[in-house]
């Protein structure tokens, strides 16, 4: 349990500053190309921003193991 706390402490630090760092305010980028077109940097930036999610996911994923795992060693329900 003292692993997964700590665990969980290290990504949530992570994830502060991930979206400290996203939601800095920054000059506009530049477009270049007609409009709706993916130009280069707006998808480094979206990339970029995808780590955050596929954290979540995993996050979600172990939590749910863990959760599966508390309630297999519990026993057989009571009767």
């Amino acid at each position: 349990m003292r692993h997964a706390a700590l665990a969980l402490t290290v990504w949530l630090s992570g994830l502060h500053a991930a979206l400290a760092q996203a939601t800095n305010p920054a000059p506009p980028i530049p477009e270049s190309g007609p409009s709706g077109s993916s130009s280069g940097p707006a998808t480094a930036a979206a990339t970029d921003f995808n780590w955050v999610w596929a954290s979540v996911l995993i996050a979600l994923a172990v939590l749910a193991l863990w959760m599966f795992a508390r309630k297999r060693q519990s026993g057989p329900p009571p009767r």
